[in-house]
């Protein structure tokens, strides 16, 4: 076999594409010399297609470089580069572009190879992933413990609250005094679900999977921000599939995620229309359960979308947000074997779609569904009693 021979077929068993020009002295691409299979491919041409068409008539990026690259690689005789290649069905592929440039008989050739680093750039995106979600961790550690804390702390005087205001209730005869301690009855119970609501958020990050099922889930972390939403104007719509299978779930993570994806819908809504309407949808998909978040607030631009799981990115106040939900949340459903995903438009609201898996549980292929329209009116915000009974028993 000829050496030529050799080299053609040492070339075209490359899995890179590659090519040799030459180039002009200010970088100029003035003809192709030789290309491999693969970069042929590349530009949908055949070997004696390539070798006969001209630079200027090749749109690839890679062979158009500006002067400051031209000048580098004059000086260093090599380069590389990254690069996002368009296919021709629209796709963007991360390539890797290397340039070795040498003279023969005072001309400037250029050896040129491409190589496709998609799986490198995701094994690069997976382990970032993972040492960001190693700090986070970290950090939420020491939140949670913070959390739980405080959350005892007053959970301790609002005990005594509770069961002296009951007793209160019971000895009083007067019935305005009754309302009005009914009504520090009824406050010091809807704070008492704000403390059990913080002794979920500061539980251990391990994972406590049950056999659970969604719609009660969902049920409750609607009620927990009932009051909230009511005061705000928004309606919340549940349309939960009737029958949804039960699967392993952990019950308090998930609940996680649903009270950030509501506190996030109501504050967008509120800020931009003074009301809103928020549904929370199930579906039964078979192999897996589809639940869908979704309001009607100003939504989200598509530069702002590609960020919002990223740990510690907000877009709001310092004093309103830490930029720990959504990446919370993210996580919590890759914890699960489950996906999520965003669809928003600016001026035509958010959607959150997150699929979770049906693990050991016998699948329902009922998929009719209810809706439960959550009207509530807005009540009186508590008010201290004018007078308290000045008889008050021992």
């Amino acid at each position: 076999m000829e050496k030529a021979e050799l080299f053609h077929l040492f070339l075209d068993n490359m899995l890179d594409a590659v090519a040799v020009y030459e180039a002009s002295g200010e970088g100029r691409p003035l003809k192709f010399l030789e290309a491999n299979g693969q970069m042929c491919r590349y530009l949908g041409h055949t070997h004696e297609e390539f070798l006969r068409i001209q630079p200027a008539d090749v749109s690839f990026e890679c062979f158009n470089i500006n002067r400051t690259v031209w000048l580098d690689l004059l000086e260093s005789r090599y380069l590389s580069i990254e690069y996002l290649y368009k296919t021709k069905d629209n796709r963007s592929v991360p390539i890797e572009i290397h340039y070795h440039l040498f003279q023969l008989d005072e001309r400037n050739l250029v050896f040129l190879t491409i190589r496709d680093i998609s799986e490198r750039k995701k094994a690069e995106e997976k382990q970032r992933r993972l040492e960001k979600d190693l700090n986070l961790s970290s950090r939420l550690a020491s939140v949670g413990a913070l959390t739980a804390g405080v959350a005892h702390e007053i959970n301790s005087p609002l005990t005594s609250i509770l069961g002296f205001s009951e007793r209160l209730a019971r000895k009083c005869t007067s019935e305005e005094q009754h309302r009005d301690i009914e009504r520090i009855h009824t406050e010091a119970l809807r704070a008492a679900k704000v403390i059990d609501n913080l002794r979920t958020f500061a539980r251990s990050y391990q994972q406590e999977k049950k056999l659970c099922g969604l719609n009660e889930i969902i049920r409750k972390s609607v009620e927990l921000r009932e009051y909230e939403l009511v005061v705000q104007n928004i309606v919340v719509e549940l349309e939960l599939a009737e029958n949804l299978p039960a699967t392993l779930l952990d019950f308090y993570k998930i609940q996680q995620v649903l009270i950030n994806m509501i506190l996030n819908a109501e504050q967008a809504m509120y800020q931009a229309h003074g009301r809103g309407r928020l549904l929370i949808k199930t579906q039964n998909m078979g192999n897996y359960i589809r639940m869908i978040i979704e309001d009607n607030g100003p939504g989200i631009s598509p530069e702002i979308a590609e960020k919002v799981f990223d740990p510690f990115f907000t877009t709001k106040e310092d004093s309103r947000g830490t930029g720990l939900g959504l990446s919370v949340c993210y996580g919590i459903i890759m914890e699960h074997d489950g996906k999520i995903q965003l669809e928003s438009k600016l001026g035509q609201g958010t959607r959150f779609i997150i699929d979770l898996p049906v693990k050991n549980s016998r699948i329902s292929r009922k998929k009719a569904a209810e809706v439960v329209v959550v009207k509530v009116n807005a009540k009186t915000p508590a008010k201290l009693p004018k007078s308290l009974p000045q008889n008050l028993p021992d």
